[in-house]
């Protein structure tokens, strides 16, 4: 367990604090020289319960800031329905929110059914084989 102070070194640090501010905000640094500071930051951070919390709290910032499978196909989906919207400016400035184009709402349908898998076929023995990938095969074969 940490204490306290190793604790808001690291939240520092997770926060965007350089080890050296990090530091010098959790910890009585005011009379040390930024070299000392320094020192003392790296021996802290590389110490295996602070880098052990710190990749720990990095895992679950990153977790929350990926979109999950679910949360894309609302996303693609509010696309598709016309709720997101791009805004245009025209010639004096004045902006309009705008459907997406069309284009982009038929590769949001085509993402959709990427993830989905829709656009694989079963073949006999219990493979399954994309279309892309038929595509780019036949493609390959050709003598144009």
């Amino acid at each position: 367990m940490l204490t306290p102070k190793q604790e808001k070194f690291i939240q520092n640090i997770i926060n965007g604090m350089s080890q050296r501010e990090a530091y010098k905000n959790s910890y009585n640094a005011s009379k040390m020289k930024n070299e000392t500071i320094d020192s003392k930051a790296s021996i802290l951070f590389n110490n295996d319960k602070i880098r052990t919390r710190y990749e720990e709290l990095m895992k679950k910032a990153e977790d929350a800031a990926i979109m999950s499978a679910i949360e894309r196909k609302k996303w693609l989906t509010k696309v598709i329905k016309g709720e997101v919207k791009h805004t245009s400016y025209d010639g004096n400035g004045n902006s309009y929110d705008n459907e997406a184009y069309i284009s982009d709402k038929m590769k949001a349908i085509d993402i959709l059914n990427k993830m989905d898998s829709l656009y694989t076929v079963p073949i006999k023995g219990g493979v399954s084989i994309t279309y892309e990938s038929a595509l780019k095969k036949v493609s390959d074969d050709s003598e144009y």
